[in-house]
């Protein structure tokens, strides 16, 4: 690399290999589209080996691939991102034929075709590799594993042990979860009596490898539901599976407590976060409804109840509070006509309030976010209502406005004119895009 000293090129290769896979990719986006030259064009050479590298790495080591990151809180089983790169480094040093042949298979994977034999080997050679800890790669990875989890070695020789089952069950896991047929079924027990049979605890953690891989994990319990028939909650409650139902419900409680965050003085960000966490949480409920049979009085029933109300009653008060938010974004007044006579009117004697629009902006990216799981959540008639309402209130207003513009009752035009953007932007997560266009064209002809 031109113009660089052989130091710079050990440490950026070190930054580069120990740098999480959203980093690499967009540095090489970044190089790429730069048409970088020189030095930055073999740095950019170097970041593109990453890639391919880290391509043929998550391709061998697939089924455990997604575990390794940072401690999950939910227990899931995790692995440091160091114990992935020592594992890799070690194979590469001790059998670098096989992995050469991996990088080979890489080139021609077939989805609907059984994965090649030897990414299996490779994973196997782990195993021996963890299991010995003599050299000094694999030593260090059974060292961070454990550092991060007491037993965390065990249970990634374990991970990897359980590789050769969980392959080909982890490329068909969309299409079983979209629909799960008699013969998926019996590919689902096959695979779960043969991490039984492997390990005390395999068939738990084949479903955990399984899980990773799903952008909801929750819906891993669609497989269980399967393997184990639909079961009951007491069932399942009292099987070694029941640590799926647990976290589900967890995540739920989780969920809610984002919920509960959202705070007056919010912006569109928290707004659309907790209307996010609003949409995992009901994801989350429709799993367990959907792959457990629940009962009022069991443990498991009784508290996702009052989860779900509890959820209800939370996002309905945020609902609610629009109303009055919107009050102070687009402030009106009454004006005496006479003794009798009295009209309400935009009030324009001071600036737009920042602070109010934010949050009316907040809660209104929070309804907008929760639209698609309201009717399930139970609270899509109150959502409607509130809207429905506020879209009314910002028309009346914005003709009201608009009138005072063409009579020329406004003392200052510009702030009328900042009070219509406010509109035009509330408008905007009230109802669509369209609306709020239509009252920045109507502002800019008045």
């Amino acid at each position: 690399m031109a113009g660089l000293t052989p130091q710079k090129i050990a440490m950026l290769r070190t930054l580069v290999s120990a740098s999480p896979d959203e980093l690499v990719r967009t540095l090489e986006m970044a190089i790429s589209a730069d048409g970088a030259s020189g030095p930055l064009s073999a740095i950019g050479a170097m970041v593109e080996a990453e890639t391919a590298e880290r391509a043929v790495r998550f391709a061998v080591l697939a089924p455990v691939a997604p575990l390794f990151g940072a401690p999950a809180a939910n227990l899931r089983p995790t692995f440091p991102n160091a114990a992935l790169r020592a594992i890799w480094a070690a194979l590469k040093a001790e059998v670098p034929d096989q992995v050469r042949e991996a990088e080979g298979a890489c080139h021609y994977l077939d989805p609907e075709e059984p994965p090649p034999e030897i990414f299996d080997l490779l994973c196997a050679r782990a195993v021996e590799g963890l299991t010995a800890a003599e050299t000094r790669e694999f030593a260090a990875a059974a060292a961070a594993c454990d550092a991060m989890r007491p037993g965390g070695a065990d249970e990634l020789i374990l991970c990897l042990q359980l590789a050769p089952i969980a392959r080909l069950p982890m490329l068909r896991l969309a299409d079983w979860i979209q629909r799960m047929t008699d013969e998926r079924r019996a590919t689902a027990r096959l695979a779960y009596r043969d991490a039984t049979a492997l390990a005390d605890g395999g068939g738990p953690l084949l479903f955990e490898m399984l899980a990773a891989h799903l952008k909801q994990p929750s819906q891993i319990l669609r497989v269980i539901s399967a393997v184990m028939d639909h079961p009951g909650e007491r069932y399942m409650a009292g099987s070694e599976l029941a640590r799926f139902g647990e976290r589900a419900l967890a995540e739920i409680e989780d969920q809610l407590t984002r919920i509960q965050a959202l705070k007056p003085g919010a912006g569109v960000q928290s707004g659309r976060q907790a209307g996010a966490a609003v949409q995992r949480a009901i994801e989350a409920v429709g799993e367990l409804e959907q792959s457990v049979q629940m009962s009022r009085d069991g443990p498991w029933g009784q508290r996702l109840s009052k989860l779900k109300q509890a959820i209800a009653a939370a996002v309905e008060v945020r609902l609610k509070d629009i109303d009055e938010a919107a009050q102070h974004a687009l402030p009106m007044q009454k004006i005496r006509y006479s003794a009798r006579l009295t009209r309400t009117a935009p009030k324009l004697t001071d600036p737009p309030d920042g602070p109010s629009i934010d949050w009316t902006l907040g809660l209104l990216a929070f309804a907008d976010a929760v639209r698609g799981c309201a009717a399930d959540g139970g609270f899509g008639t109150v959502r409607a209502k509130v809207l429905d309402a506020l879209g009314k209130r910002i028309d009346q207003y914005v003709e009201d406005l608009l009138e005072q513009l063409r009579l020329g009752e406004v003392e200052d035009e510009e702030r009328a004119r900042e009070y219509l953007g406010v509109a035009a932007n509330l408008m905007a997560l009230a109802r669509d895009d369209k609306s709020a266009a239509i009252v920045r064209r109507r502002a800019a002809a008045a």
